[in-house]
């Protein structure tokens, strides 16, 4: 397989042509004299590809991204809904029972 250049460095190369390393099958190697890893030009066919996968890939990270933030959103706003409804159950509860205290706690009134 061809290893891709880091999309860093790609912009401070000069010409329309990059070189970069490629590494060659065993098969390849025995028709090639030298080393396994062997220079090659690199297209601008090719980088435009490689730019437009790399493209898609943040498209494809920022609409995850947007796709879990919405639905956290929205299951955050459903529990939030359900513990106000719990609270308020509370409060009328407490304002009962405080109600409740308060005329037990009273002192008779006073006949005349």
């Amino acid at each position: 397989g061809v290893q891709r250049d880091n999309p860093d460095r790609r912009g401070a190369q000069a010409g329309p042509q990059s070189w970069r390393v490629c590494h060659y099958s065993a098969s390849q190697r025995r028709r090639m004299p030298g080393s396994s890893a062997t220079l090659v030009p690199e297209t601008g066919v090719q980088r435009d590809w490689e730019e437009r996968e790399f493209a898609q890939s943040i498209q494809l990270g920022i609409k995850s991204l947007a796709q879990f933030l919405n639905e956290f959103e929205n299951t955050t706003r459903t529990k939030l809904a359900s513990l106000n409804s719990k609270i308020a159950r509370l409060e009328r509860r407490m304002t009962l029972v405080e109600a409740t205290f308060d005329s037990v706690n009273q002192p008779p009134a006073a006949t005349s």
